[in-house]
């Protein structure tokens, strides 16, 4: 596996991120996608030759606050470690900046995950809300 610090090209991610289930709820375009990836503060990218198996990126402020999204391994590759390597490694570049909050947001089920990297859930009766705006 190779890993890198560079966005894959929209050909590339568009139907990782398609089979993976990600765009489901979000049901974004090509272009859409595009935009909103390059916008990231920082990715991992994985190849398993030329074809991405996997991907994660942040979205920061570069200072404060940083957020993991869109971590991502495409199918008969899961189990491998590739989604453990992410994490670390967009960890790694967030203690680099010496970001003070990594938030997370993941799909329901993966919380064991995610915690064996110091990630908790956030308490029931803790600030945090979110607006999903209702399609006209």
């Amino acid at each position: 596996m190779k890993y890198i610090e560079q966005l894959p090209s929209i050909e590339d991610y568009y139907p990782l991120y398609i089979e993976t289930g990600w765009n489901e709820i979000l049901n974004l375009n090509k272009d859409q996608t595009e935009t909103a990836l390059q916008k990231s503060f920082s990715v991992v990218s994985v190849y398993d030759q030329s074809a991405l198996v996997g991907f994660g990126r942040i979205i920061s402020d570069g200072i404060i606050y940083a957020c993991i999204y869109d971590v991502m391994v495409r199918s008969g590759f899961n189990n491998k470690g590739i989604g453990s390597e992410i994490i670390k490694k967009l960890m790694a570049q967030c203690s680099l900046c010496n970001i003070r909050r990594i938030h997370l947001f993941a799909a329901k089920g993966t919380e064991n995950f995610y915690k064996k990297f110091g990630f908790v859930n956030r308490p029931a009766d803790s600030p945090g809300m979110i607006y999903v705006p209702t399609k006209a």
